[in-house]
């Protein structure tokens, strides 16, 4: 390596997780935009602008990365607890559906929406330790020599 010149960048997995909270916010704002909610199309433009500027290795984006992937893991902390305390709500419109006239196509509809809520869970869960991961990382000192000025 040549004096005064910048260490060569490894592969890094703290890059595949950014990009995946990239793409993930991506989705995210296609889907607040659709639906009009200009709040959430707001946190998710953040987001992509933060990981781009992680992707970069802008410097400011170092520890902006670290405060949104930890506000997401809060996030998904906070919610998945309460799709948890919601749970027991498919016993109970499984069991009102069996009163109902066809009573199959209802219970049908109840079981796919219990599946997606189950789904959205087990994504919740596996994106907490993720993110978590990531804001620890990129506190790191091998990581945070990555994002330097530009000369």
């Amino acid at each position: 390596m040549a004096v005064g010149a910048a260490p060569v960048s490894r592969f890094g997995l703290w890059r595949v997780a950014v990009w995946i909270v990239l793409l993930l916010a991506a989705f995210g704002g296609v889907q607040y935009l659709r639906r009009g909610d200009w709040p959430y199309l707001a946190g998710s433009l953040v987001v992509i602008v933060v990981c781009a500027g992680a992707i970069l290795r802008q410097p400011w984006a170092r520890q902006a990365m670290r405060i949104v992937a930890l506000l997401l893991a809060l996030w998904a902390l906070v919610t998945g607890g309460l799709m948890l305390a919601q749970w027991g709500q498919f016993d109970a419109a499984r069991a009102h559906a069996m009163t109902q006239a066809q009573s199959e196509l209802l219970l049908l509809v109840i079981e796919q929406a219990r599946r997606s809520f189950l789904l959205g869970l087990v994504f919740k869960a596996l994106l907490v330790p993720l993110l978590l991961w990531m804001a620890w990382h990129l506190g790191r000192p091998s990581v945070r020599a990555q994002f330097v000025a530009p000369r």
